[in-house]
């Protein structure tokens, strides 16, 4: 596989932005491999990735410093990204276990380009099987409605820095604190039965109601609770026949999906965040 680099633009829509950033390109030796745009309430976001075969620069700020001249030219925001290295993603979790079993796996057959140098949980369940897979575990004790576990968990951050944390099915919430200390992207899944089923069983009294459709989503966490920008999401429609079994494993597997999908599209420098939207490029 030809390695390539990536760059995210976004700026305020105008003519040229396409030709100077493609001939600016082409001048160091890049050969465009894929190109996608879109133009939001007068914002111009485009995605563009090149392999880099005979291309000038081999590192981010190299290539940063000679493109400082367009980026004020058109007020750009940017995130370049020469995938060199995999990325460090953190899982953190609770007791169920399909979406960190679905990402370990991807992780080993190398499905998902990362590494996961740690998993910490507040429950014990999966020590032995993270442990004997050679990644650490962290066990972290939580309390209802106390966030004092967050010290310890911060501590570990900051010990061990990682590119990205992801929730697999973490059953807590994260206080505004957690999320600017932690200072990086958090990804969060779960089943959409919010707002309609909030109690303990949703899926039970989802069954009880004859729902015919259930749904994953996949988003970043920020401070505002339900104002969250949705990277993914996942549909299977129900049939009379399925019970609660059934249903749990579709819905399970709708998690799987876009929890992965999450990862990968961050991870590949996929996403742009606008006005609260996640703009997820192919």
């Amino acid at each position: 596989m030809k390695k390539t680099a990536n760059l995210l633009v976004s700026c305020p829509d105008r003519a040229g932005i396409v030709k100077v950033v493609t001939q600016y390109l082409f001048d160091y030796g890049a050969n465009i491999s894929f190109l996608e745009q879109h133009i939001e309430d007068g914002y111009f976001l485009m995605r563009i990735e090149w392999e880099i075969e005979n291309f000038c620069f081999d590192c981010e700020d190299k290539f940063l410093d000679r493109f400082s001249e367009i980026q004020r030219e058109f007020n750009m925001e940017l995130k370049v990204d020469f995938k060199w290295e995999k990325r460090k993603v953190w899982l953190l979790c609770s007791k169920e276990l399909h979406c960190l079993y679905d990402v370990i796996g991807r992780y080993l057959t190398g499905e998902l380009n990362i590494e996961i140098p740690y998993v910490i949980s507040n429950s014990l369940a999966w020590k032995d099987y993270v442990e004997k897979i050679g990644i650490p575990f962290y066990y972290v004790e939580t309390k209802k409605g106390s966030f004092e576990h967050e010290k310890e968990v911060l501590k570990v951050i900051k010990e061990n820095p990682t590119d990205l944390i992801a929730l697999a099915r973490y059953m807590k919430v994260l206080s505004h604190d957690f999320i600017e200390q932690a200072n990086q992207k958090i990804i969060n899944v779960h089943h959409s039965f919010l707002p309609s089923f909030i109690w303990a069983k949703p899926y039970d009294e989802a069954f009880e109601r004859w729902v015919k459709i259930i749904w994953a989503t996949s988003h970043y966490v920020i401070p505002e609770l339900d104002r969250w920008p949705i990277i993914d999401q996942e549909v299977r429609r129900i049939k009379h026949s399925h019970d609660i079994d059934n249903l749990k494993i579709l819905w399970r597997e709708c998690e799987k999906t876009v929890f992965a999908n999450a990862i990968r599209k961050h991870i590949e420098n996929k996403i742009i965040v606008y006005k609260n939207r996640a703009i997820v490029f192919e």
